[in-house]
């Protein structure tokens, strides 16, 4: 597949999640959908031995609003020889609205003398619940063969844009698309668009050495995870206050800087961003009490980042990696 294309958008109708368009060339093809509901899994098949010298792959998707769904790969994908060349994918992403997106695919192998670039963009609305996940092997460990690759690169960027946001958020910001000016055109409505994750993974085994202390050491698979929260208005409740007894309300009326009940925060932003990182610590602590419960074998971290979850894990078995990752999805997603 010297150069080729996977374009899908979803739609919401009829109480249910479906093909809105999707157009694909050579290796791709896309299974039947599996619809439970308003939940769709899509599956990516790839109809090749693996990426080869010069292979330059797109996947493009747009989860449109309302819909709930779960894009995955077929199988484990495989990165062979690329000889003095390399292979190329890139993965634009969009979740509009209120849009449930979970990017999940299997785990990569990259192969001996293999050169690898994948870039993944995603371009989602505040409103959206979104969880990019991905698993990288050291190479074919089954066959002995770890950190025989020449190179590969993985690099992901997470964009909150609120363009993409119903306009009934726009309205609980204040902004008002509809009012026209006494002259001139109307008024468009401002919309911020912010960088709220980035994340680069390079394995380079002829200048890094990935079994010391401080890499990978005996490990054969790191798994990565982000996942956005939607941003929602609890609604801003002055009975609450009642009920507080150690409101920051108390001495004063001023802002309720410091609140951990978003319900006694007057500002909207505010409020909106104090209910959203509650819910992610929640999240968290969900996810920490899954791997203690479970057992997880293997190195696991989970924490809030700028604007949103991520969880890392280093596991020996690729299974060990997909399955923790995939319930993680799960977690948040439900």
């Amino acid at each position: 597949m010297p150069s080729s294309t996977f374009r899908l958008a979803t739609a919401f109708r009829n109480g249910r999640t479906k093909i809105d368009d999707v157009y694909f060339e050579a290796p791709f093809k896309l299974m039947t959908p599996f619809v439970n509901g308003r939940h769709a899994d899509f599956i990516v098949m790839l109809a090749s031995p693996g990426f080869l010298k010069g292979d330059d792959a797109h996947i493009v998707c747009d989860f449109g609003p309302g819909t709930d769904s779960t894009l995955k790969t077929q199988s484990y994908e495989k990165v062979l020889d690329t000889a003095d060349g390399e292979a190329n994918r890139t993965i634009d992403l969009t979740a509009r609205g209120d849009a449930k997106a979970v990017f999940l695919p299997f785990p990569v192998i990259p192969f001996h003398n293999s050169t690898f670039t994948n870039v993944t963009q995603a371009h989602i609305s505040p409103e959206s619940t979104f969880v990019y996940a991905d698993v990288v092997t050291c190479g074919r460990v089954g066959m002995g063969e770890r950190w025989r690759m020449r190179r590969f690169t993985n690099r992901l960027r997470v964009t909150v844009d609120e363009s993409l946001a119903s306009d009934d958020y726009r309205r609980a910001l204040g902004e008002t698309p509809e009012e026209r000016p006494k002259r001139g055109r109307p008024r468009k409505p401002e919309h911020r668009s912010r960088l709220v994750f980035a994340d680069r993974l390079l394995l380079e085994p002829e200048h890094f050495d990935y079994e010391e202390m401080g890499m990978w050491r005996e490990y054969t698979h790191c798994g990565v995870l982000y996942a956005h929260i939607p941003e929602t208005d609890p609604g801003y409740d002055p009975d609450a206050l009642a009920d507080a007894e150690h409101s920051p309300y108390a001495a004063s009326s001023g802002a309720a800087t410091g609140s951990k009940d978003p319900r006694l925060i007057p500002d909207v932003r505010q409020r909106i961003a104090a209910a959203r990182t509650a819910a992610e610590d929640a999240q968290i602590d969900r996810i920490r009490a899954f791997a203690e419960e479970t057992g997880f074998e293997g190195e696991f971290g989970a924490s809030r980042v700028t604007n949103g979850i991520c969880v890392r894990i280093l596991t020996k078995r690729g299974d060990d990696a997909f399955d923790f990752i995939k319930s993680a999805a799960d977690i948040i997603s439900a």
